[in-house]
């Protein structure tokens, strides 16, 4: 039956022939429980009346809870499954929990009835920057975006992520605040150019980094403190539109391309990492194009196969993209090396040897670029191994799958131990007798992470690195970045005996690995330990080390 109402049609619903309301669905249900303490990073002091917020995919919608006046917090009748809590208050920088190891933080699992205590947060107070955005002309710029960005690595590639934001007003003034003291890029961008029609499709202006130049590798950080007078700053906007990169692959020797592949990665350098393009087309005669590229200095790298049982074929061009495209690119694939060898096992506490099957050999360039080898080395029953085309430059061999308490021992070449050292390698070279030897006898350094206050800090970046300059290469054994738990605590296993130096920093990423820049400025607080033996054990005690500009983006 229907009335109509003041021009509504009011429906009643009678028997079970008509429509039943829309409702909600009810709440899951739950016994398990959160709780913990917000206290202030610089005093320790309980912080009363912060916001805490508790977001899972079990939950219809976050739950939000307020400090008491000892700062602490909980969240009751909560369902069984994974939580990100996050922790704010004005005047002070906003917290996920674990936050240290991943922007995304570290989510919280519960199960059904479990009460997870001490879920603690320190916030630490907020830092601001301030300044003003001028149009090319010099005119103040009214309604740009301007971000604060930090660098942090997700999944082994460096992202950039916007920790603030804000809109410029009439006289282009802009205050971004929240902050917590370290170091960041700030970029601004012309909301009107953000994505825009053209012949060529929709186009992607970037944005403008300080000090005014539309090149990430250029960019430079601002330093932000939690006291005195915040930091000010004034540039430019550029409007510098995407462009394409075209050429070709083509054979040394002519031969038609069984396979290949072209991939365009910035060059590394200063400033924050620019996305690589992966807009590509790739044709069967080796024509190749990248569209959307952004301005930036880059390296286009090439492999390609003529003969499948030959050696893999390689290129390298480097590309200055500033807004024109860049077309006619020939890239001329040569033969890589050949390098061969065998893996061998080393037990000194009977443990069962891995399954070498499940080994592979690699030779990444000294600086991390994966794609300076062949899709082959993968270790065979007997120990043996071949990787059939290796790019000429710096490599350094690597050996993946392996499993605690499994660690390289060394890898000697025509009877010199190249194991932590840079091997040139030359075009068709025929690299043999390569002997890589695993052992079971594995060292572990352990400590602790303290504030000033001689309290444990978790989810803060650990840096363990060896006093030699000479082992500075990101893929070096003797350099390793992990995070501190929830006790403040962390642990690097399998480290080679030597001198090291260990530092702890809010600011410390797994991109710092092989800069040296960085690593020097990270030396001044570093805290020496040794490593007596292969098996030997060391503790330090850390203390939190200041914000130190992040590492060159690579």
């Amino acid at each position: 039956m229907a009335t109509v109402l003041a021009g509504l049609v009011v429906c009643s619903v009678l028997g079970q022939s008509g429509l039943a309301p829309t409702q909600s669905p009810a709440p899951a249900a739950g016994t398990a429980q959160i709780s913990g303490t917000i206290k202030n990073a610089v005093d320790d002091k309980p912080l009363a009346r912060a916001r805490v917020v508790a977001a899972s995919g079990v939950l219809q919608e976050p739950r939000a809870a307020v400090t008491n006046s000892d700062g602490t917090y909980s969240f009751t009748d909560l369902p069984a499954g994974d939580y990100t809590l996050s922790a704010t208050r004005t005047g002070f920088a906003a917290q996920v929990y674990g936050q240290g190891r991943s922007m995304s933080g570290t989510p919280v699992t519960v199960s059904a009835a479990q009460k997870m205590a001490n879920i603690d947060m320190t916030l630490a107070p907020a830092g601001v920057i301030v300044g003003r955005i001028l149009d090319e002309d010099g005119s103040a710029f009214a309604g740009a975006v301007v971000e604060a960005l930090m660098t942090r690595t997700e999944a082994g590639t460096s992202v950039l992520f916007s920790v603030a934001s804000s809109q410029t007003d009439d006289r282009g003034e802009f205050r971004l605040f929240g902050l917590a003291p370290g170091a960041y890029y700030v970029s601004a961008q012309d909301p009107a150019f953000r994505a825009i029609s053209s012949p060529r499709g929709v186009l992607h202006y970037s944005p403008t980094y300080y000090p005014g130049t539309p090149f990430a590798d250029q960019a430079k950080t601002i330093a932000v403190a939690s006291t005195g007078d915040p930091a000010r700053i004034e540039f430019r906007i550029r409007l510098v539109p995407p462009a394409r990169v075209s050429g070709q692959l083509v054979a040394y020797d002519g031969k038609p391309l069984l396979s290949a592949a072209v991939i365009m990665s910035p060059q590394s350098g200063q400033g924050v990492p620019i996305p690589a393009p992966d807009d590509i087309t790739l044709q069967p005669d080796g024509r190749f194009q990248f569209t959307h590229v952004v301005p930036g200095r880059y390296e286009i790298r090439a492999r390609g196969q003529t003969n499948p049982a030959g050696a893999a074929l390689f290129a390298v061009f480097p590309a200055d993209v500033m807004g024109t495209d860049v077309q006619g690119i020939s890239l001329t694939l040569h033969p890589g090396a050949i390098v061969e060898g065998r893996v061998l096992v080393e037990t000194r506490h009977a443990m069962k040897p891995p399954t070498l099957s499940n080994l592979r050999v690699r030779t990444p360039f000294a600086d991390g670029n994966a794609f300076g080898d062949a899709l082959t080395g993968t270790v065979q029953p007997d120990g043996t191994f071949a990787i059939r085309g290796v790019m000429s430059g710096a490599h350094q061999f690597v050996l993946e799958g392996l499993e605690p308490p499994w660690v390289l021992k060394s890898v000697m070449l025509h009877g010199s131990d190249v194991t932590d050292l840079e091997v040139p390698v030359a075009e068709r070279a025929q690299i043999q007798d390569v002997r890589i030897t695993i052992t079971d006898e594995s060292s572990e350094v352990s400590g602790l992470v303290q504030n000033a206050r001689d309290l444990p800090v978790p989810n803060v970046g650990v840096m363990v690195f060896s006093k030699v300059p000479l082992f500075w290469l990101r893929t070096n054994r003797r350099m390793r970045v992990t995070y501190t738990d929830r006790d403040g605590r962390f642990s690097v296993p399998g480290l080679p005996a030597g001198e090291y130096l260990a530092v702890a920093s809010s600011t410390i990423d797994e991109a710092d690995l092989g800069h040296r820049e960085r690593i020097q400025a990270l030396q001044a607080y570093a805290i020496p330990f040794r490593i007596a033996t292969a098996d030997g054990r060391a503790r330090v005690t850390l203390h939190v080390a200041p914000p130190v500009p992040p590492a060159p983006a690579r």
